[in-house]
């Protein structure tokens, strides 16, 4: 179970936490509300349970998934920060662009 260090919404985490124990996750999250509320903290540990390796306890925080998360250097998570309030055109474009880009891997 996540959502730990995150005071309040139960319901909200409680329903986060099922979503990932039955693995029926959707194609998108919007996460909104007032500022202050902890809307990017809540995406990014629901991004760090999603992205885990573990075939158990979500997140573990053990795998490399969970490590690289933890050292916000994870490939497969893209924050986009707005600017000057809003995000821009440019900024969708730049991250479509970088989503389809082929690791060094492959």
């Amino acid at each position: 179970m996540s959502f730990e260090n995150i005071i309040g919404n139960e319901q909200v985490k409680n329903t986060l936490n099922k979503i990932v124990e039955q693995n029926k996750l959707s194609h998108s999250y919007m996460f909104i509300g007032p500022e202050g509320v902890g809307k990017t903290l809540f995406a990014k540990e629901f991004a760090k349970m999603i992205l885990c390796e573990s075939s158990s306890i979500k997140p573990c925080g053990e795998c490399k998934s969970c490590i690289e998360h933890t050292n916000n250097n994870n490939p497969d998570l893209i924050e986009i920060e707005p600017i000057q309030g809003t995000i821009k055109i440019e900024q969708i474009r730049e991250m479509r662009g970088q989503s389809f880009r082929k690791t060094n891997n492959i």
